[in-house]
């Protein structure tokens, strides 16, 4: 089976891109499916992540999602990419991700 049948939110990337001159704002690049899920105390500490809000999200091996740009789930909650890791498993191909929960 694959991972993909866990895929249940939906969520808009958004990019940082210049506007006009020295300006720059992010804007929306796509909507994707897939699935966040907080990260529990232990494997915070592992990454290094002490202080703040840990999350880890996978999506399609195809999404083009990258680090420091930022996730807004159905909620609006706003995440930022912290690390992207393609995962190939023969069937189970996707990407694993590591947010962190942006306080606006």
């Amino acid at each position: 089976m694959s991972i993909k049948r866990f895929f249940d939110q939906d969520v808009v990337v958004r990019r940082l891109r210049a506007t006009s001159g020295n300006l720059k704002s992010y804007q929306a690049t796509a909507t994707v499916e897939g699935h966040i899920q907080s990260l529990d105390k232990e494997a915070r500490q592992l990454l290094g992540i002490i202080e703040e809000k840990g999350w880890k999200a996978w999506f399609p091996v195809d999404a083009d999602i990258n680090e420091k740009d930022r996730i807004t789930d159905e909620d609006g909650v706003v995440y930022e990419v912290r690390e992207v890791v393609k995962k190939d498993y023969g069937i189970n191909q996707h990407l694993e991700i590591v947010l962190m929960e942006q306080s606006e």
